[in-house]
């Protein structure tokens, strides 16, 4: 099932930096109506920012202008970009801001559930609430947010649900206990709703990026809460988040459910050596200490 970004209502969580905000101004190039989602509202500023010069510049002002005119009515009348601030953490404004965005156009077609936080410390460092923080970000907020999207595109028969999971959702690493179960968990949750959605319409989508230059490790949670403030070596060289976007929109818009993207030789050797030659991987990954 192959489709196009342009004209199409796309809530993007997490968008105010890193994958998400690359993410946005790509499907803004695309001719995508944008919902965009984050805590950091002046980030957030940026990134519509970003998405409208990236916009203005694939976009004569002819083609524009026909653009806007094709448009659906329910886009027809609102900026290209709508900013929807909220913390992903908090179970009662992650389900009034999925109850606020269903409208702003009228509907969601393309959900993309990138938002979420990292870990740098080890499970016996680790606090209760610094581990269900974890999980409750990148996993239960997900899950709140789909059963508040779903039935309106169920109800079209029509739409795309994408997580931004991780290779840490395909194996194990010091350092991540709560990071790596939240990513296996959303693979579980993702893979097992796609199957009970066979045949109506909508594309349920898992992304695997492995290595890409974003600030996600300076961003994870040590044990205690605080903030890691260390960039991950192979974060450092890793790939360019908008090359990360294109990849992830071309693929999507094929219909491909699992996306594998930057994953260079480390990441596939990692997964492999995981899958099929466990001992060997623990003894690896052990030594330099992860991703």
């Amino acid at each position: 099932m192959s489709w196009s970004l342009s004209g199409k209502v796309v809530w993007i969580t997490g968008a105010s930096s890193g994958i998400g905000r690359s993410l946005a101004v790509e499907a803004a190039r695309r001719g995508a109506w944008l919902i965009l989602s984050g805590r950091n509202v002046p980030a957030l500023e940026e990134t519509a920012a970003l998405c409208e010069r990236a916009r203005l510049a694939s976009e004569n002002q002819q083609n524009a202008q026909k653009d806007e005119q094709e448009a659906s009515p329910g886009a027809r009348n609102h900026a290209a970009c709508t900013l929807l601030p909220f913390d992903l953490a908090d179970p009662e404004a992650r389900l009034e801001a999925a109850q606020k965005a269903l409208t702003i156009h009228g509907r969601i077609d393309v959900l993309m559930l990138n938002a979420g936080v990292s870990q740098r410390a080890k499970f016996v460092e680790t606090s209760a609430d610094v581990f269900n923080l974890i999980m409750e970000t990148n996993f239960f907020a997900a899950v709140d947010i789909v059963r508040a999207v779903l039935p309106q595109m169920c109800s079209h028969s029509s739409g795309v649900i994408a997580c931004v999971s991780s290779v840490a959702g395909l194996m194990g690493a010091p350092w991540r206990t709560a990071y790596s179960a939240s990513k296996h968990a959303q693979a579980g949750f993702f893979s097992s709703l796609r199957t009970e959605l066979y045949g109506s319409g909508i594309q349920i989508s898992i992304v695997y990026p492995g290595f890409v230059r974003t600030a996600i490790s300076e961003n994870a949670l040590a044990g205690d809460g605080t903030r890691h403030g260390k960039l991950d070596p192979l974060q450092k060289f890793g790939q360019n988040p908008e090359v990360t976007a294109r990849t992830i929109w071309d693929k999507l818009e094929t219909g491909k459910l699992d996306i594998k993207v930057a994953f260079e030789l480390k990441a596939r050797l990692g997964v492999f050596l995981s899958r099929y030659f466990p001992a060997l991987f623990v003894r690896s990954i052990s030594r330099h200490g992860g991703l």
